[in-house]
């Protein structure tokens, strides 16, 4: 009989897992745009609180939206679940590195969410976040800016960490609306290239926009190439492609003699740099950089073996070690067995998405790749919104992938 059903059953709580899921992942972003922001100078106490509590309350959140909100189809999928944010919280602490515990949870917890209408979350809650910093900047002088090099930070830090966040909300946008893209989405992705440009000008950032947008116009005149097997195979390859290719010229490439290798110092200067970070962080040569655009020159020297098994080196903090690419950073944060480990979880991925035909996501995927190999933000929540993959790799083989309403004739 209905009434002698309890108020709160299986199938009543059930039904609340996507809200739950929706707001832990809104409150991460909230830290991520908001109090990882100036606004922690200013306010440091209050931004301490504040960064506390979205912390604290995301995980428990999207913790409990794994335990009590989720129909698993199978025993080993919440298995597989805690041996994963098992590794994800000792790597996160033995590295210094909270995000990749926050985001593999959040993208556990994704599972069984609508796909679709958490992308619509996250792209809201990505841009009202980014605005109201600008606003409190233009308004109030709660989020002061500084000059960086050769650039405002844009109440970032650093203009490539505003560069980051921006490049998140556009790979939202275009994963979102592929491939019902309408001339307004064009514009609007066209205008935040252009701004992204004349504005913090994130060279990463810049190029991984320009390499998307390129990618959908070439899928839309060679539908048939981006639906191939050829083209699946090339996204398998390119983690591992770019992790040669980072290790191999960063080793090669010699910034105090340039001229012996001239054509890694055409990719240098094009890369804005980034042969020379490779070169001396990764591989720990030591010197000392000049003085620049108003910088005092420092000396780098005496850094720690950068290949070992675990890791433990913080690659986004002390200008030591700051490591911008990801390919390489992994390495250094998480230690050979971690990067071998998330290697070996991306290619899973890739190829189950390959295998069906996915052309939006591997399109998405394709310029994450190429713009990972000039910032290290994988596990950066505003800067990475394809962590709602995730799920896909919980899926028993043979059934229906988690994903939007897509192009493929085999989802």
């Amino acid at each position: 009989m209905v009434f002698l059903r309890p108020p709160f059953d299986r199938e009543s709580r059930l039904r609340w897992g996507e809200p739950v899921f929706c707001l832990g992942m809104a409150l991460l972003l909230v830290l991520s745009e908001v109090f990882s922001s100036n606004l922690q100078s200013t306010l440091p106490g209050f931004s301490h609180l504040a960064r506390l509590a979205l912390t604290g309350g995301g995980v428990l959140l999207l913790g409990g939206k794994c335990l009590f909100l989720t129909r698993y189809a199978a025993r080993w999928q919440p298995a597989v679940i805690a041996v994963c944010l098992a590794y994800a919280g000792f790597a996160s602490w033995y590295g210094d590195d909270i995000w990749f515990f926050l985001v593999m949870l959040a993208g556990f917890a994704a599972y069984g969410v609508n796909l679709r209408r958490a992308l619509q979350v996250y792209l809201a809650v990505a841009v009202v976040g980014l605005l109201l910093v600008q606003l409190l900047h233009l308004l109030t002088p709660l989020v002061p800016f500084g000059f960086y090099c050769r650039n405002w930070d844009y109440g970032y830090g650093h203009y490539n960490g505003y560069g980051a966040r921006l490049w998140g909300i556009f790979l939202a946008w275009g994963w979102l609306r592929w491939p019902r893209l309408r001339w307004f989405d064009w514009a609007g992705m066209a205008a935040l290239l252009l701004y992204t440009t004349l504005g913090p000008g994130a060279r990463g950032a810049m190029g991984a926009m320009l390499l998307l947008l390129l990618l959908f116009v070439l899928s839309l005149l060679l539908p048939r190439w981006f639906e191939s097997k050829l083209w699946g195979g090339l996204v398998l390859l390119l983690a591992p492609l770019f992790t040669l290719f980072s290790g191999i010229t960063g080793y090669l490439f010699d910034p105090e003699q340039p001229a012996v290798t001239p054509l890694l110092a055409r990719i240098n200067s094009l890369l804005s740099g980034r042969l020379e970070i490779w070169h001396h962080v990764f591989w720990a040569f030591p010197y000392t950089h000049p003085e620049e655009d108003g910088v005092a020159a420092w000396y780098h020297g005496d850094m720690p073996n950068t290949l070992t098994l675990l890791g433990g080196l913080a690659t986004d903090s002390d200008v030591h070690h700051a490591m911008d690419n990801t390919f390489l950073g992994q390495i250094m944060n998480k230690g050979l067995l971690g990067a071998v480990l998330l290697l070996a979880g991306l290619l899973l991925l890739i190829g189950r998405l390959a295998r069906r035909r996915r052309t939006g996501e591997l399109l998405c995927l394709a310029a994450l790749l190429a713009y990972l190999v000039m910032e290290n933000k994988l596990f950066l929540i505003s800067a990475n919104p394809m962590f709602l993959l995730l799920p896909v790799l919980l899926v028993p083989r043979g059934a229906p992938l988690p994903l939007l309403p897509g192009d493929s004739k085999t989802s």
